[in-house]
């Protein structure tokens, strides 16, 4: 899959703080990109439908947006802090140390 950039946001929680990334792959390590591209190969990214909140979710939880841009596709999901699919959490989990890392940059 030729992912070139990640928008991710997360919104939510007790203090409703906000934490957003704009991730270009061709910046990242070559180990962090590879496990990137990985998990959304294993995910089938562009075929999870574009929300996977239920709507009885937890209150004070996360809400996470992930947009995957690739050439030829764009596509964005709203996932919660509990995904059911272990890979969902891996990339959750990748994507918010990336995201604070790129937070502390600037």
């Amino acid at each position: 899959m030729e992912v070139e950039r990640i928008k991710f946001e997360r919104t939510g929680g007790f203090a409703n703080m906000r934490l957003a990334a704009d991730l270009d792959l061709h910046d990242l390590s070559d180990e962090q990109a590879v496990l990137l591209r990985s998990l959304l190969d294993e995910l089938d990214f562009p075929e999870l439908p574009a929300k996977l909140i239920s709507d009885n979710s937890m209150p004070d939880q996360f809400t996470y947006t992930i947009t995957v841009e690739a050439e030829k596709w764009q596509h964005t999901i709203i996932t919660g802090d509990a995904p059911e699919d272990e890979k969902m959490q891996e990339l959750l989990e990748l994507l918010n140390r990336l995201a604070r890392k790129q937070l502390k940059k600037h």
